[in-house]
């Protein structure tokens, strides 16, 4: 049996001065305005993933299949820190869509 292969991340701290940092130019503007939205702990911790994805995949430049590679691998690293966080409940997509539609329906 062989082990996945892993995708290794770029070095960027998960911090509102290394995204900034790592970020392409033209996303600079959207960050600010997110970051100062910022009105609490789970608002902030939303936009630091947020923008820290987008920070890894920009450290591709123009390769759209390491981008796509990063992209996978930045969301599969977000998963797993919101397990490592969680108090081991955790739901599916399918199953959070099911709670999703039933809220629409009452």
């Amino acid at each position: 049996m062989s082990t996945p292969r892993t995708t290794e991340l770029p070095d960027i701290p998960r911090t509102i001065g290394g995204i900034a940092a790592a970020l392409e130019t033209h996303w600079q503007d959207k960050f600010w305005d997110d970051v100062r939205r910022i009105h609490d702990g789970i608002s902030a911790r939303m936009t630091i993933d947020d923008w820290w994805r987008q920070a890894v995949i920009d450290t591709a430049g123009e390769d759209t299949v390491r981008r796509a590679t990063l992209e996978d691998a930045a969301d599969l690293h977000l998963i797993e820190l919101a397990k490592a966080d969680s108090d081991g409940i955790t739901m599916s997509h399918d199953e959070a869509m099911a709670v999703y539609e039933q809220t629409q329906v009452s």
